[in-house]
């Protein structure tokens, strides 16, 4: 009697482990679900925290998400603020990963994407479709960038706010930005 009983709870054993592995699993497709738009929810994740190279445009990008909806791959990339806004350099890290997705795989990849905030205090989501950039903005941001790295710019531009130009990390090669000058 007492080996019928051990084999009973051996099951029940199993049968709550399965239960709970599923429950879990359910409940963490549910938790990355949340925040997304509509035509997102549901979609099949195609790839997730994976590093993408365009070695012609010599880009390496790694992205989020990428949700194949109709074919198509839909970039999300998810930000943890205090502000539920969206940064320039959101828009100008999706559309190198755009790039670099779309030159590694040969997929098709939507000249749109998402920013999904997710406030730091409370862990509010909120989805944000932004326009990426198109590849010869992208190349000539790079382009830019190699010859600032190799102090090759004689006219240069400030960033479009103070706060951008004093966390840059090429500030010490821009001798000229309209916010560094005295007054006349």
């Amino acid at each position: 009697m007492s080996s019928d009983l051990g084999a009973v709870l051996v099951v029940l054993l199993l049968v709550v482990t399965v239960y709970l592995v599923a429950r879990s699993r359910r409940g963490q497709a549910s938790h990355d679900q949340r925040g997304l738009p509509k035509e997102l929810r549901g979609a099949e994740v195609a790839y997730a925290e994976q590093t993408f190279r365009s070695r012609r445009r010599k880009l390496v990008a790694r992205l989020d998400r990428a949700y194949r909806v109709d074919g198509v791959l839909k970039l999300v990339e998810l930000k943890t603020r205090q502000r539920n806004v969206v940064q320039r350099s959101d828009v100008i890290e999706l559309s190198v990963q755009r790039i670099a997705l779309q030159d590694e795989t040969n997929e098709p990849v939507a000249q749109d994407a998402w920013v999904l905030v997710q406030n730091a205090t409370n862990g509010a989501r909120r989805a944000h479709r932004v326009t990426l950039l198109g590849t010869n903005e992208i190349d000539a941001m790079r382009e830019r960038f190699v010859a600032l790295s190799r102090g090759q710019i004689r006219d240069p531009q400030p960033a479009g706010s103070i706060r951008q130009c004093q966390s840059c990390g090429h500030r010490d090669r821009c001798l000229a930005t309209t916010f560094d000058k005295e007054p006349p």
